[in-house]
């Protein structure tokens, strides 16, 4: 049964994601069968990214593995992995050696059907299929629920913010996911869905809008997802749930019971600079991938140096913001420092520095594009970097990237601020700071990712 279920789990995220590849229309996202389960990546922040069945076939393929996980750590992700408690071991052990972490678990608890369900629901509500016309209305209050989950139990190791949720919640309905709506009253009070496959009926989520909770709303969901679920021909019916929240006492009301748990084991994205895990057999790709870095600092100070003149100046700020690194296969060959400022659009590129063996290679354009992704889906509208006056290859660089020039800052770089005296760039005293700004607008953002 276990490996029935993880099956019919693992083709729902697959067909989601392939929804999201649809919706989207580019090559951001993946579906990779393996071993009897699949590796998924939907979009940034997706609650489908993620490895699903593993355990109830053959031992993943280490080469497999290697593909999978360079694959989201091109994408700036970590891999996760959701393993059932009945799979094989060796799969954890296989996973654990490769430097995966256990992060959290899940419980899946599930009901047998009977040939009939009985449909139940308080006089003033009614629950049903979601009409075309009642889909924004649904999403809104599923999508509501999912953003405020409940704090009973053990707390979750995941959040998504609203529009990511939202646009999973549309590949679910496109992946053939039934959206069933409540009315109370003539008002929406919940929401809830069913997928049915192989035989199993998969409860994808219910939630209820405040103002109608303790009225019996998740009740007559159940009811009438489990009353379709039988009437379809479902023997059985599964739900997963975090441990000891209000979402499985409930469940448990209604006659569930646990049948397994899963296991969520996460690999971060890979450090940069260090050795790949001698199971890992890591082949170095000849392109460079941009990842986000989550190592210390001090591994890639080097590359921080490679723009920075002043020690002190470099120890005031190497920790602050987030840093992009350029891999090329596992060394560091460039970064971006990107941090935020006191205005809540704007980022800044604080330090970037490509090895002096790859530059004018297209590196520095590759981060620079990277950056500019990640601070426009945080709404930002601006980015400022600052050079040297100096340093007219670095002002050719950044306008080639669509900066312009903003203001200029005089005597930025002197002995009061940490740097040496007489020190020449290109023959040109170092004195003087320019600094540039990019406008981030949505139209500029799209044409040069493309």
């Amino acid at each position: 049964m276990a490996k029935r279920l993880e099956r019919v789990e693992a083709e729902l995220m697959a067909a989601a994601t392939e929804a999201a590849c649809l919706r989207r229309g580019d090559d951001v996202g993946f579906v990779t069968r393996m071993a009897g389960g699949v590796a998924t990546f939907a979009e940034d922040g997706s609650p489908f990214n993620k490895i699903a069945g593993l355990g109830f076939a053959d031992l993943p393929d280490t080469a497999a593995l290697d593909e999978i996980e360079r694959a989201f750590a091109a994408r700036s992700a970590a891999v996760q992995a959701e393993v059932s408690a009945l799979a094989d071991p060796a799969v954890s052990a296989l996973l654990t050696a490769r430097g995966y972490r256990l992060e959290a678990f899940e419980n899946v608890l599930g009901l047998a059907l009977g040939s009939a369900y009985e449909r139940v629901a308080p006089p003033d509500i009614d629950v049903r299929v979601a009409r075309d016309e009642e889909f924004d209305a649904w999403l809104d209050v599923v999508t509501d629920g999912f953003a405020h989950p409940d704090g009973q139990g053990v707390p979750s190791h995941e959040e998504f913010p609203r529009d990511v949720l939202a646009n999973a919640e549309r590949d679910f309905t496109a992946a053939g996911v039934v959206p069933y709506i409540a009315l109370c009253d003539g008002l929406v009070a919940g929401g809830g869905s069913l997928r049915v496959a192989d035989g199993v009926a998969q409860l994808t989520g219910a939630a209820t809008a405040p103002a109608h909770r303790r009225r019996g709303v998740q009740t007559a969901l159940l009811a009438a997802r489990l009353a379709d679920a039988a009437a379809a021909g479902c023997g059985l019916a599964v739900v997963t749930t975090q441990p000891g929240s209000r979402s499985q006492q409930n469940v448990q009301r209604q006659g569930f019971q646990l049948l397994y748990t899963r296991a969520v084991l996460v690999r971060g994205v890979p450090p940069t600079g260090a050795a790949p895990h001698p199971a890992a057999s890591v082949d170095v790709p000849d392109e460079v991938s941009v990842v986000l870095y989550d190592g210390p600092r001090d591994n890639i100070r080097p590359l921080f140096e490679l723009a920075e003149d002043s020690p002190a100046q470099l120890d005031s700020y190497i920790e602050d913001g987030r840093v992009l690194v350029a891999l090329r296969g596992t060394d560091a060959v460039g970064h971006l420092q990107l941090v935020a400022t006191d205005q809540g659009d704007t980022f800044e590129i604080k330090n970037m520095a490509v090895r002096e063996d790859l530059q004018r290679a297209g590196v520095g354009s590759r981060l620079v594009r990277r950056a500019i992704d990640l601070a426009s889906r945080e709404s930002g509208r601006r980015m400022l970097v600052a050079t040297a006056a100096a340093d007219t290859g670095n002002l050719r660089f950044y306008q080639r990237q669509g900066f312009r020039m903003r203001t200029i800052e005089r005597d930025a770089f002197t002995t009061r601020t940490g740097y040496a005296s007489d020190t020449l760039i290109e023959g040109i005293e170092l004195r003087d700071r320019v600094w540039l700004d990019l406008l981030l607008s949505p139209q500029s953002v799209s044409d040069r990712s493309s």
